[in-house]
This record gives structure tokens, sequence and C-alpha cells, in this order.
């Protein structure tokens, strides 16, 4: 029987962290984007612990009007002391966030509380989507059949969330692998890769955003109990 998601009230939903990484499929995360409120005022950083991005994650820092920072698998146990201090609550889409962080963290202590309390915003949307949408059957996508048929994007449209076509799903993996190649073949400059390429970066980097803002969105829907 699959896990069901544990009770959630409108004030925590509103305090949680919202994560997600991006990355190509045959190497670890190059960075994670995080997500949360500070008040009223909805705040957002990227970590970019692949080092070959760093020139990239320097130019989108927040000196330059980005969110990125510079960052080791270390630096990303700042997300679970906060979260301890602060008492919030951390969710990701589906288990790959948990793993990661579980694998990746040098800390061992760090690694397992990240397994054991990154929570899968999945089973919140399927009890959420259940009880005021069960006339919509959401089915795999033939051309992914490996991402199943419980995807982000697919209930960020059921909420009205808008999403640009260019910031959507699908891309952002082989735009980082293009960014990383060029950065290699210009020995780091990143003021020397074409403006293609930091236009690809800049896209990733927004994809991320929309994952992390769409996901606070979409549990504060399913806190709030809402259907539309």
């Amino acid at each position: 029987m699959a896990a069901k998601a544990k009770p959630l009230t409108l004030t925590e939903a509103k305090r949680a962290f919202y994560i997600d990484f991006e990355g190509t499929a045959v190497d670890p995360p190059s960075l994670l984007g995080v997500a949360w409120f500070d008040g009223d005022e909805v705040c957002f950083v990227q970590y970019v612990m692949e080092e070959e991005l760093w020139p990239a994650a320097e130019a989108k820092s927040p000196e330059h009007g980005g969110h990125c920072r510079k960052a080791t698998w270390a630096d990303l146990a700042e997300i679970r002391h906060r979260a301890e201090t602060e008492h919030r609550r951390v969710f990701a889409w589906a288990t790959h966030e948990a793993t990661a962080l579980r694998q990746h963290v040098p800390d061992e202590d760090d690694g397992e509380w990240f397994a054991a309390n990154v929570e899968n915003a999945i089973r919140n949307a399927k009890a959420w989507k259940k009880a005021n949408h069960p006339d919509v059957i959401f089915k795999k996508d033939p051309k992914n059949p490996y991402a199943g048929k419980h995807q982000l994007h697919k209930y960020l449209k059921l909420i009205g969330y808008d999403v640009p076509k260019a910031f959507g799903p699908g891309n952002a993996a082989q735009r980082i692998r293009k960014v990383r190649e060029m950065l290699k073949k210009r020995d780091g400059d990143y003021s020397a890769i074409t403006v293609t390429k930091k236009g690809q970066w800049t896209k990733a980097l927004k994809h991320n955003w929309h994952d992390c803002d769409g996901l606070r969105e979409l549990v504060l829907r399913c806190a709030a109990g809402s259907g539309s």
C-alpha cells in the first residue's frame, strides 16, 4: 500500500521549504533550487554544487540580479539546520531529491535526516486531486515512459499555474550539459561563451524556479483543500 501524505496545515505549507534538483541523468545533480516564504515574501536560492558551473553561478549571483550561489554538497546541510531550528517542513516532487541528498551530502547524519524528512509532495497532490478532480485521469507519457503518470507539470496545469513554454519540462538537462561543455572549451570563462549558451543557462535556472515555486503553489492548494 502506498504511503499516505502526513496531515498538513496551511500555515505549515506557507512556511515550508520547496526544493528541486536540476542536472543531467548520468551525473550527480548540478544545482538545487530552494523556495520558501519569509513573512509574505517569497525567497529563492539556487545552490550550484557542480564546480564546472561555478563561473555560470557567479554570473547569476545576487550581485548580478540572480539567485545562484557557488556551493558544495556540504553546504546543503544549511537546509536541514534551518528546517529544524525554524520548524519548517521540506517538500520535493517524488523521491529523487531525498535519495540524491542521502547519497551525496557528506555528513552521514545529515544524509539520513534528508532521507527521512524530505516529503514527497506527490502524496499530497494525489489526495487533493482525488478529492477535487476525481474525473481527471493522468496517463503515462509515451515519449517519457520512465516519468510515471504523476508529473508536476500536469498538476500545475490543473491549478492554473502558468509556466512559459521556454521554461517547461524536458529541456533543462540538455541546456545544463551544453553550458558545461562550452565552459570547458572556454577554460571556465563565462564571458567567453556564446549568447545562446548564456540564454540556455538562464532558461535552465528559470525552469528550476518554476518547479520550486509551482510546487509551493500546488502544496498550498493541497493544504487549503480548494479545488481550483
